[in-house]
């Protein structure tokens, strides 16, 4: 993991470093710190080693964790310079302490333990959509962030800057430490919640290997000396063991197993909460007591109703953190009664949340009203609501505004109805102006339906002054339209929808025109051949993506002629509707104009789907 720019900061007078021995100035030293690990790594190796798997930080400058203050934090990672490391390429989250924060006095195998557990590896979290969250740590505990008021904490540590983008991820940064570290007998602090294991790794019982010293830094040196002579490291340490099975998931607790099956009798009016549970019964599981006594509050499919767009728009519960946290908090930690409930009676749910029951004029929970009487189970009870709980106006509109990216379209009849990307791409292009007058200009001329049919694509758009570069800032409207000028857009399309964390370097990807781009990153900037991404992710809907770039792409291999005719050479092309992987089509049961009259009430999970230039998408992004 190296970083683009290594700056050493200015060590704080009197601060003592985390690793014995190791030097302030050191551990301030993002990129040269991060390099040496790997080089150790890689020298030092051995079959009774670790492997520890990592998020690839190789993006983020050193400049940029100076400025947020937090460079000291990554100069803790020097730790695990005498092990071997495994890079993933998935996208991540890195929930960094600032340097004020005092770092604590650990071993290194704790040190190690204390990093992993502010690092989510595989998602990039959005901390600050206005809801309480949980989510594991790649260390395999769990971090709860919470909303008082606005401020945001995260396990009692306050937010203080909730989303920074960098390469692959995003860095959050916080007023001090999550938790802290494990004692060397391995018993963990109270502070800590028992969590599952990453997703991205294995937790298995590992012995602590010895620095090797003809490899490590004399700071790494000095801290595996502390250590020399230890027997071992304490079990559940995240590895990158490829044949190590994980954990076999909890069963389900006995209220949650008693909801399950009562709820699945129902065959209508609780349709949505029970499939946002089935994605969320994993860790909702986790959470309920074998033996213990809950009461769930179920919001009727019209309660639900009432977030879905009519015909387009955003659905929040399309974002897996936010739905699962909803779906967590309608779970109470007692047995109530409707009977027995007092006016101004305070529960709480399973995150702490607190729900105010009222008794006039109707039985009401957070001044949402409880529909019917009780239905009692073995282990507690169920109550149904009319409105979806902890869900506002305000926390909608910025959950929104994080994630654009899941927005479903109005269906387009122009410019071309049979390809929706293409079409809102254009008009986005169009409504732009500026900086984009050749680029639609050009695209209204072309004959790309075809070839650009449906949804899920990549457009790289080049601006106004890249097209002027090559001299066609006078050409005709019609230049490009067919033939090789068609195949010099095609070449600027991939038939995949990619975010900026798939635009790794070295990663090459197939244009629609049948050549290759390569990706690179150089400076902090990403390159797309000898194109620099000017402005990275601009989505259109859930639809695709575009990325706008100061060179056309291919333009140097030669331009046709002013006069040029023919067809194009690009190949086949297939119509497709296929949406993104991270889509999810809005349960059929919230779709009550649907015209299908096949799609049976038992089938929560049943896509609908666009079957040709008629049918509008109703579709929204997967959790």
């Amino acid at each position: 993991m190296t970083a683009c720019t290594a700056r050493v900061s200015r060590p704080h007078p009197g601060r003592t470093p985390a690793v014995p021995s190791a030097s302030v100035a050191a551990l301030a030293v993002v990129g040269v710190v991060l390099q040496l690990a790997l080089l150790a790594a890689t020298s030092a190796a051995s079959v009774a080693s670790p492997t520890w798997l990592l998020p690839d930080t190789s993006g983020i400058d050193g400049q940029l964790t100076e400025t947020l203050n937090v460079d000291r934090f990554f100069g803790l990672w020097l730790v695990f310079n005498d092990e071997t490391l495994s890079l993933s390429d998935k996208p991540f989250t890195i929930l960094a302490p600032v340097n004020s924060a005092e770092p604590p006095q650990a071993e290194p195998g704790a040190m190690r333990r204390l990093l992993l557990d502010h690092v989510v590896l595989g998602k990039q979290l959005d901390l600050d959509i206005g809801a309480d969250l949980r989510f594991a740590t790649l260390g395999g505990h769990t971090v709860k962030v919470q909303n008082h008021n606005g401020t945001l904490t995260a396990n009692g540590a306050r937010v203080l800057k909730a989303r920074v983008e960098v390469p692959r991820g995003i860095l959050v940064t916080l007023d001090n430490y999550l938790f802290t570290p494990p004692s060397e007998e391995g018993s963990t602090s109270s502070s800590t919640t028992p969590g599952p294991p990453s997703l991205e790794a294995a937790a298995t019982a590992t012995t602590a290997p010895k620095a090797n010293a003809s490899t490590a830094t004399p700071a790494a040196a000095a801290a595996a000396a502390t250590t020399a002579d230890a027997d071992t490291v304490p079990p559940a340490l995240p590895t990158a063991a490829a044949h190590v099975a994980p954990a076999e998931p909890k069963p389900l607790s006995g209220f949650l197993r008693d909801v399950t099956e009562v709820l699945s009798f129902l065959k209508s009016g609780t349709r949505v909460f029970q499939h946002l549970l089935s994605r969320a019964q994993h860790n909702v599981s986790r959470m309920l007591a074998d033996d213990g006594q809950y009461t769930l509050l179920v919001p009727t499919d019209l309660a639900f109703q009432r977030w879905h767009p009519i015909d387009w728009g955003f659905y929040p519960f399309s974002v897996a953190e936010f739905s699962e946290s909803v779906v967590v908090n309608h779970f109470l930690k007692s047995d109530l009664r409707a009977d027995d409930l007092k006016d101004g009676q305070v529960a709480l749910s399973l995150e702490g949340r607190e729900v105010v029951f009222a008794r006039k004029p109707n039985l009401t929970v957070n001044g949402v009203q409880v529909v019917g009487g009780d239905t009692p189970v073995a282990h507690g009870n169920i109550l149904l609501i009319n409105e979806v709980l902890f869900v506002t106006e305000e926390v909608v509109a910025r959950l929104h505004e994080n994630n654009r990216d899941k927005e479903t379209p109005p269906l387009l009849a122009f410019p071309w109805i049979g390809a929706q990307f293409l079409s809102h791409a254009f008009l986005a292009l169009e409504e732009a102006g500026k900086g984009f007058v050749h680029a639609t200009r050009f695209l209204n001329m072309a004959d790309l339906a075809p070839h650009v049919p449906g949804t899920g694509y990549t457009f790289f758009v080049p601006t106004d002054e890249a097209f002027e570069r090559l001299g066609l800032g006078s050409a005709d409207d019609s230049y490009l339209a067919t033939g090789a000028g068609l195949d010099l857009l095609l070449n600027h399309f991939v038939a995949k929808r990619l975010y900026a964390r798939d635009l790794q370097n070295g990663s090459s990807f197939t244009t629609l025109g049948n050549k290759t781009v390569a990706v690179s990153r150089k400076h902090g900037s990403i390159f797309i051949n000898n194109a620099r991404v000017v402005k990275s992710e601009v989505f259109v809907y859930n639809l695709g993506t575009m990325f706008y770039i100061d060179h056309v792409l291919f333009g140097e291999d030669g331009l046709p002629p002013r006069d040029h005719q023919g067809s194009s050479s690009a190949g086949p092309f297939h119509v497709t509707t296929e949406i993104p992987d991270e889509v999810e089509t809005i349960p059929v049961e919230l779709n009550l104009e649907s015209a299908d009259k096949n799609i049976q009430d038992d089938d929560p999970d049943r896509e609908p789907t666009t079957s040709g230039p008629d049918s509008a998408p109703k579709t929204v992004e997967d959790p």
